[in-house]
Order: C-alpha cells, then structure tokens, then sequence
C-alpha cells in the first residue's frame, strides 16, 4: 500500500491513544473493538492489517475509512486532519482564529469548562494570578484541588499548565489536548 506522511501520522496517533503498538493479529482485533467503542462506527481487522501494512491489499484506503481512524483520535474527519497535520515547512507562524478565553478577562471564582479526546472532561475555578484549582476531572490526569497556572484556554490548541501542583508537589509543565487541542471551552 502506498503511504502517505498524513496516514503514517494517523496510525502513530492511533497507536499512541490506546497505548499500544499493533503488530499481531490479537492487536487488530483489540483495535477494532475500541474504536467501535469510542465511536461506534466499525472498521474490520481486515481492513486494519492492510491499512498497517500487515497484509497485503488495495492502493488506497477509503475516505470514510480514515474518517473513522481520524475521529478516533479526536478529529472531525479525514479533511480535518490534513488540514492541521500538513504543514508548510516554511511556515513559523499561525494566527489562531478559535475560541480562546484570557485569564486577565477573569475575576476570582470564575469558572472554565473544557474537554478534550477522548471523553475528558475537567472545571477549574480563578483563584487570582493566572492561578486555576480543578473543581472537577472526569477520565483524565488531572485531580480534585490540583493547582496551577494558565494564561488562556483555546479551542482546538493544547492547554500548556505550568507549575501544575499537587499534594504539596510541583510539575514544570503539563500539557492536555496534546493531539487535537481542548474541544469545549466555556465559561461557566
């Protein structure tokens, strides 16, 4: 099968999402019943050998196909993620167009609804200098009371925390959304 840098990078992401690496034919079995459970759509362990590379078969993958794959890792659909994972390599610099919300917009006591792939969910309340406390964190690494900074939350952009605190311990930096950003940022 011929294999384009998108697809490569699409079944690192897969891979990387379930963590585990899918080399033998018990791999595509578990493959197909995740993403059937994450997005009820179904793609045979057939169809995943090939896509792999594991047999041989057809020159090219359906779009719906690599829709799926591509909502499994948190994307709309296969053209969304060519689009924000075919780069310029000239390019530097980017203007974001998404949602966005400034903490320096916040009073104390705010607080910030967001998700992010697969069914990650957390609020966080404005405690006063850039500095959040999770309220609530549902499937996630995150815990009630963690502590820590933040400059702004974006849609579609990773959220980059520093000084992220816990039970007395401090982390340099902690990111979510690494691969598709935050999905809802809301105010509540």
């Amino acid at each position: 099968m011929k294999t384009s840098q998108e697809i490569i990078k699409l079944k690192q992401l897969v891979e990387d999402s379930i963590p585990r690496k899918i080399k033998t034919p018990a791999d595509f079995v578990y493959l197909s019943g995740v993403i059937f459970e994450r997005c009820g759509e179904t793609i045979s362990e057939t169809t995943l050998k090939r896509i792999w590379g594991y047999i041989e078969g057809y020159d090219t993958t359906r779009f719906h196909t690599l829709s799926i794959l591509a909502k499994f890792v948190g994307y709309n659909d296969w053209d969304d993620f060519v689009k924000e994972n075919t780069a310029d390599p000239n390019e530097q610099s980017e203007e974001i167009m998404q949602k966005c919300i400034y903490t320096k917009n916040l009073v104390v006591g705010d607080r910030i609804y967001f998700t992010w792939f697969p069914d990650r969910e957390c609020l966080v309340e404005y405690q006063e200098n850039n500095v959040f406390k999770v309220i609530e964190a549902q499937n996630s690494k995150l815990q009630k009371d963690d502590i820590f900074v933040c400059g702004f939350f974006i849609e579609g952009q990773p959220l980059y925390m520093d000084d992220l605190t816990r039970d007395g311990e401090t982390y340099a930096m902690f990111v979510v959304g690494k691969n598709g950003g935050l999905k809802i940022v809301e105010k509540r």
